[in-house]
């Protein structure tokens, strides 16, 4: 189980790739793009929000490489871009790197990672979680890094 940082690195991307700032798109290489993510939304592990379940996501932290709904795209981008680099899975142009990373990881290889740790006692937000309580499970996953996989001593 590894970072997503260290998953980029074996596709031969940085941080850097993920800039949005300046980032010019053709038409062709937008289009391939698309098709690549229609079909990453409709994979059986995307096909949920990776922090709520709610069905049906159509956004995208792009960098962490999961598929949101729109209310928790909302709390991620309050993460900061920093953090996590929100775009629509339809509404946004994207590169073809961008949109490979993104069939590369998705969903489940993320929260494998990011809830390596969790404690069974913490439950999964759902519909039922209030604003609140689902903004601080996104943080304690993402800014906090409270239950990612710990490293071994040697």
């Amino acid at each position: 189980m590894s970072s997503p940082q260290a998953r980029m690195e074996a596709m031969g991307l940085s941080a850097d790739d993920f800039n949005m700032s300046g980032s010019s798109i053709t038409t062709q290489e937008k289009d391939k793009a698309q098709k690549i993510m229609d079909t990453v939304v409709r994979l059986p592990d995307n096909r949920t929000c990776a922090d709520c379940s709610a069905l049906g996501p159509r956004w995208a932290s792009m960098n962490l490489g999961i598929i949101l709904c729109l209310n928790c795209s909302g709390i991620h981008r309050r993460l900061g871009v920093h953090i996590s680099k929100v775009k629509s899975c339809t509404l946004d142009g994207w590169k073809i790197k961008w949109a490979q990373w993104m069939k590369e990881n998705g969903n489940k290889i993320s929260n494998d990672y990011f809830e390596a740790n969790k404690p069974s006692s913490k439950k999964k937000p759902d519909d039922s979680t209030s604003s609140a309580a689902l903004e601080d499970f996104i943080r304690a996953k993402y800014e906090r890094l409270e239950w990612i996989p710990t490293a071994t001593p040697v």
